[in-house]
């Protein structure tokens, strides 16, 4: 297929009738396309070059013959490899088919249909693999209407859901895609732990127990312990808290666990309750977050 020729084609070329010959000459060469077996990629192999070219020309050639976008605008729908985007009545369908794609093929589907984000893949837990994470808006937002994601279930994909935002919002607005975490490697959550309630453990309750019992119990299970002081200050009437990542040598045996959270594969992370005994809470200072980090 000469790409060429298809570069020739504009949307007055196929309006009318499906039967036009411009139309039914673009659709034959399209159907005639040869096509290479799909297959499935795991992480750390690469998708073989000549498949996502071939999934990318084949994209762009349906893009054309049904006439979804103008030229130099955005469309309603566009596919890749990666992650494929409809534009509907308040809300744009996101399906992700490959989590372990290099981000760009996700910003360049967004950017599509006229969102102007950008997307980082980043490591996850098992169960989080190819989520949607986000959508963060760093600066805060502050615009008309809402911004949003929900999740769509049953899914044949790794990932399904809704996502909401105003095309035109000029602010910062970056997504996440869940990709399997290596051994050991940190994972990003979505949101804050909760101060009361998060269970890491299957079959054992941790909150409410002494540091000593919850970190003799994670070394039965052959894992190790990392540690969070969460910190409560009052915010106008109410009682707000921050958690703080600390050495071992800042916990107390007998200090009680509020929650647990997989740190990461073979790490626990226990959210401590200070002590009486503690040292004052230090000024609340944000970490880094992940759609912070450079690409």
């Amino acid at each position: 297929m000469n790409l060429a020729d298809l570069a020739r084609v504009r949307d007055k070329d196929l309006a009318g009738e499906a039967s036009a010959p411009e139309t039914r000459a673009l659709m034959h060469a399209i159907m005639s396309e040869e096509r290479e077996p799909v297959t499935v990629t795991r992480a750390g192999h690469k998708v073989r070059r000549g498949l996502v070219l071939g999934l990318a020309t084949m994209a762009a050639a349906a893009a054309v013959a049904v006439g979804i976008g103008l030229v130099g605008g955005p469309v309603t729908s566009y596919a890749n490899a990666a992650v494929s985007i409809k534009k509907t009545d308040g809300y744009f369908s996101v399906n992700i088919t490959d989590p372990t794609a290099d981000r760009r093929s996700f910003e360049e589907a967004f950017r599509a249909v006229g969102l102007n984000v950008t997307v980082k893949v980043v490591p996850v837990a098992p169960s989080d693999v190819g989520k949607l994470i986000g959508p963060i808006v760093p600066g805060g937002f502050k615009w008309h209407g809402s911004i949003g994601t929900q999740t769509i279930r049953p899914c044949s994909s790794a990932f399904c859901g809704k996502v909401w935002m105003p095309a035109d919002f000029p602010g910062r607005v970056v997504f996440g895609v869940g990709r399997p975490a290596e051994p050991g490697e940190p994972y990003v959550d979505e949101g804050p732990v909760a101060p009361e309630g998060d269970e890491a453990l299957s079959g054992y309750t941790s909150h409410g127990k002494t540091v000593a019992d919850v970190r003799t119990e994670l070394s039965r299970r052959g894992l190790k312990a990392g540690y969070r002081l969460v910190w409560q200050y009052r915010d106008g009437g109410g009682i707000s808290w921050f958690d703080e990542a600390v050495p071992a040598s800042r916990i107390k045996n007998d200090w009680i666990v509020a929650s647990t959270r997989f740190h990461s594969s073979d790490t626990v992370d226990l959210y401590v309750t200070p002590g009486k005994d503690a040292v004052p809470a230090p000024s609340r200072h944000p970490e880094p977050q992940w759609y912070d980090m450079p690409d």
